[in-house]
């Protein structure tokens, strides 16, 4: 068919709505029409509707189509046109004009404004730039106007906020700036969609925008407006779309919180975003009085504080709920499981405390479920790891949660991601995870696992990553992994596993796995240095795993020999408990989460800060309750700061090695993540309630501390003496410290000296010790603070 015979078959009747949602008509072609938009169809002169929109037309539209006199709609959106829009001055009959979703670039023509019959003008979603042109504003007929996802910029023309026909006014995703006029209530009263999300706008929500009768949606959210929400806000009972989210709004008292009462009023209310504002103060009981049909309620991202409202489980139709990133605290209310639409639902960084609610798992619609980094503790809920609906996301990781993953977690057939990561999880991994064929990402590191990695999760074909490391599992790396084709991030490190590592697929590429801080492994590609296993790696799996069992049982028993034998030496070479201060036994270090350590500080408040160094901040820290309660200071890296990871490092390094009564005793560490995702590392110590010599020989205030007699100072000296004494001489590889000062000494009840921060402390290898002096002096920096140089620091010794 040509394309002067398809003029005949557009300008017949047909319906247009369907595109335009409006009465005039139009037929669309069967099949998309594809390539070039031909200038001879300027030639059909008495075309008044055409319509070419939803097809895969190119080019630019051509500028013979201003000929079409008597054209009344001219609709080509959703295609690949690109161009400008050309001179159509004359075409003063025009009553629909839309060419949104394409690829059109330039100015909107000032001429438009010619077009006075005009009543629908769609531009949306284009490349249309400069300013939105005043002329505009002389279309008096105009019901409908979308300029939206653009990059226009600049003011809007106030003319324009007087085209009082407008019903739909879209400026949103561009670059406009300015402030809403504050009386567009009673210039715009025929409002009924009003949208300038993802702008530059400013200044105060306009409370006029209370006294638009027919006002149905509103959306500013992504702009930059503050103060209050307009109180009445929906007051004339027909808003079905209230969104203010991502600007600088605010709510403290009780007072900014009546919007809710007003839009309680909208009977067809659906959507309610009010998140990341600067809404504080406590979430009323009456958001329970919305509306029925409300689907989407937003309110994360704030500062809002107290218990989540019981009522708002009276929202039984509401399928979004997102309270995260608030500072809500208490427990989880039992209502939440009254919301059985609810398909997502997420909590995380709050400080919600107690168990998971079983409540939950009454949640049969839920595809997405996030409680990370708050307080929660407890056994995960049989009930909530078995909603078999879950599909997108469920994220318990950051809490307090115990005891063993129920089996039941393999009815998550369906699930993409599963998050569990720092806790205190105990038990071994349950071989029904194998049955969640759709995981895509699974994260268990930072809990109390133990046993092997299941031969059942080979059957997780589509894993993109994985991440078991601080646990306690032990046995071998699994095979099955190099053979898992998307598998992009693996990380089992800091466990206790054993035997032959794999050479192929991911272990091949050291950039994507990590295998560090484990018991026995060896073999594998030469890149992760690991000896060669003590035996040959046959093919035949039985035969591997009956070598694997006694080899390794042989060498464990071996090595078992060999530490008793050189733990009786050390002692006998000892010189006793009482002058070493020296614990036999290590104590083993206990686990600890961000989510303990923010409780213990208080949220690391200022109360608390006791201290600041090169690298962080000391706070004191409460843990427990009653009989139970101890205090330690945690020390927080500031990670940012250069040199704090590799003063982190050293630090862990010295310390995990020292026992000695004269030293500050390290009782754990941390390696997580804060409530927003950034890395986190401190270190947990033995609390020293008389703070540093610095402090005792140079008081800030007078009265603050007694300045030591010379009796003290002497025995002060000599605990450090006897420290360094213990560094140099009596462990094997020797430590320096490299920062002996008066701030690094700490003083406990009795005026006894203890020598802390090994930031920088340096461990000295039997390779070093054999240097000479002439060789080390030109390669070794000068470390520590300024205008103090450590001995042995610029010819390094660790003799005394």
């Amino acid at each position: 068919m040509s394309w002067c015979c398809a003029c005949k078959v557009l300008a017949s009747p047909g319906p247009l709505h369907h595109f335009l949602g409006i009465s005039p008509v139009s037929v669309y072609s069967i099949c998309p029409l594809q390539g070039q938009i031909p200038p001879s169809l300027g030639n059909c002169f008495a075309l008044r509707r055409l319509n070419l929109s939803f097809n895969s037309l190119s080019g630019a539209i051509p500028p013979a189509m201003g000929n079409l006199s008597k054209l009344v709609v001219m609709g080509i959106s959703n295609n690949n046109i690109s161009g400008t829009i050309p001179p159509f001055a004359d075409l003063a009959t025009v009553t629909v004009f839309s060419i949104s979703s394409n690829y059109v670039h330039g100015q909107i023509p000032p001429w438009l404004g010619n077009w006075t019959a005009l009543k629908h003008l769609d531009l949306a979603e284009n490349m249309m730039s400069g300013p939105v042109p005043p002329a505009l504003s002389k279309l008096v007929n105009l019901q409908y106007l979308d300029l939206a996802i653009n990059n226009l910029h600049g003011l809007i023309p106030p003319v324009l906020f007087n085209m009082s026909s407008l019903d739909f006014l879209n400026f949103g995703s561009n670059q406009l700036s300015g402030s809403l006029p504050q009386d567009i209530g009673s210039i715009l009263p025929k409002l009924r969609v009003f949208s300038v999300f993802y702008n530059k706008f400013e200044g105060q929500i306009p409370a006029s925008l209370s006294n638009i009768s027919c006002l149905e949606q509103v959306f500013l959210h992504g702009n930059i407006f503050h103060g209050r929400i307009p109180s009445n806000i929906g007051q004339n009972g027909y808003l079905s779309v209230f969104v203010v989210g991502n600007n600088e709004l605010q709510a403290t008292g009780s007072r900014d919180w009546d919007f809710l009462t007003s839009l309680a009023n909208c009977s067809s209310l659906f959507i309610v975003d009010l998140q990341l504002n600067n809404l504080s103060g406590i979430l009323p009981n009456s958001i329970g009085n919305l509306s029925q049909k409300l689907e989407t309620l937003q309110v994360g991202g704030n500062q809002i504080s107290g218990h989540i409202p019981s009522d708002i489980g009276k929202l039984s139709n509401l399928r979004k709920l997102f309270l995260f990133q608030n500072r809500y605290h208490g427990e989880i209310p039992l209502s939440l499981g009254n919301m059985s639409q609810l398909n997502k639902l997420t909590l995380s960084d709050n400080n919600l405390e107690g168990s998971i609610p079983a409540t939950i798992g009454n949640l049969t619609e839920l595809i997405l479920l996030d409680l990370s980094f708050n307080l929660l503790s407890g056994k995960i809920p049989e009930e909530v790891i078995s909603i078999s609906s879950l599909a997108v996301f469920l994220n318990l990781s950051n809490n307090l949660l115990d005891g063993p993953i129920s089996p039941h977690v393999g009815q998550l057939a369906s699930l993409a991601i599963i998050d569990f990561s720092w806790n205190k999880l105990s038990g071994a991994i349950p071989n029904t995870l194998g049955s969640c064929a759709e995981l895509q990402f699974l994260y268990l590191q930072g809990n109390l696992l133990n046993g092997e990695i299941p031969k059942e999760l080979m059957a997780l074909r589509g894993l993109e990553e994985l991440d078991l490391s601080n646990n306690n599992l032990s046995g071998p790396v699994p095979e099955f992994l190099e053979r898992f084709q998307l598998l992009k991030n693996l990380n089992l490190s800091f466990n206790h596993l054993s035997g032959p590592v794999p050479y192929k697929g991911i272990f091949s590429n050291p950039s994507t796995v990590s295998l560090t801080s484990n018991g026995m492994l060896c073999d594998g590609p030469v890149f992760f240095h690991f000896p060669a296993c003590p035996y040959p790696v046959p093919d035949k799996p039985a035969r591997h795993k009956l070598i694997h069992i006694l080899v390794f049982t042989v060498a464990g028993a071996f090595i078992l020999l060999c530490v008793s034998i050189a733990i009786r030496r050390y002692i006998s070479k000892s010189r006793g408990d009482a002058r070493q201060g020296q614990e036999n036994s290590p104590e083993m270090f206990q686990r600890i989460s961000y989510a303990e350590l923010h409780l213990a500080t208080d949220s690391f408040s200022v109360e608390n800060l006791v201290g600041r160094g090169s690298f962080g901040s000391v706070y004191k820290g409460t843990f427990g309750s009653g009989a139970n309660l101890s205090t330690a200071a945690v020390k927080v890296l500031d990670v940012q700061q250069q040199g704090a990871t590799r003063s982190f490092i050293s630090e862990c390094n010295a310390l995990k090695r020292i026992r000695h009564r004269k030293l500050v005793k390290v009782i754990t560490v941390c390696d997580s993540l804060d409530h927003s995702g950034s890395q986190f590392k401190a270190l947990v110590l033995e609390f020293i309630p008389n703070g540093s010599l610095d402090k005792w020989l140079h008081p800030s205030t007078e009265g603050e501390f007694l300045t030591p007699n010379l009796m003290q100072r002497l025995n002060i000296a000599l605990d450090v003496a006897e420290a360094l004494e213990y560094l140099h001489h009596h462990i094997d590889p020797p430590i320096v410290h490299c920062d002996v000062k008066p701030s690094n000494v700490l003083l406990d009840d009795d005026m006894v000296a203890h020598l802390g921060d090994f930031g920088l402390s340096k461990i000295i290898r039997a390779e070093e010790s054999r240097q000479s002096l002439a060789d080390r002096s030109s390669s070794v920096g000068i470390k520590g603070t300024i205008g103090y140089l450590a001995p042995g620091m610029m010819f390094p010794s660790y003799s005394t």
